[in-house]
């Protein structure tokens, strides 16, 4: 069974647990000095105690850190990459149907004219199919983000 990754209160970071130096802290960041809001005592993260100060025992995390909570909430908005790629998915059946259309008027050569709306219909899918699977990979990423997850 995999492990689910801790986000470090420092960097805010995911890490795996085998990276990180106590509950709240990565390795990277235990040698960088914590500091409590309520005593005012300065302390490497490393020696704390699942999140708390060792001085006055209260729980306390970075300024950086709660900014980062609140910009990586922000940041649960759909990429645009999404919508991106189907509209140009659709651009270019559009023009490649118009295409065929075309050619298929101007008696140049029905074939050609059939292939070419045949061919804006393969972009169609290629582009939508594109689109589904980042759809679907940014929601699994959404998901396993998620804290609340049971491991079962």
């Amino acid at each position: 069974m995999s492990e689910m990754p801790i986000n470090c209160v420092m960097c805010s970071t995911n890490k795996h647990p085998s990276l990180m130096s106590s509950s709240d802290t990565c390795q990277d960041c235990g040698d960088m000095n914590r500091h409590c809001k309520a005593c005012g005592s300065n302390r490497l993260a490393k020696m704390w105690i699942d999140g708390s100060c060792l001085n006055c025992g209260v729980a306390s995390v970075p300024d950086g850190a709660i900014a980062n909570v609140i910009r990586n909430d922000n940041a649960n908005v759909k990429p645009q990459i999404i919508d991106h790629l189907a509209n140009l998915g659709w651009i270019l059946f559009a023009v490649s149907g118009l295409c065929g259309i075309m050619v298929i008027a101007q008696e140049m050569g029905a074939i050609l004219g059939i292939a070419l709306i045949v061919s804006g219909v393969f972009q169609l899918s290629i582009f939508l199919g594109f689109s589904a699977i980042i759809d679907q990979l940014y929601k699994i990423n959404v998901n396993t983000a998620k804290p609340d997850k049971s491991d079962s």
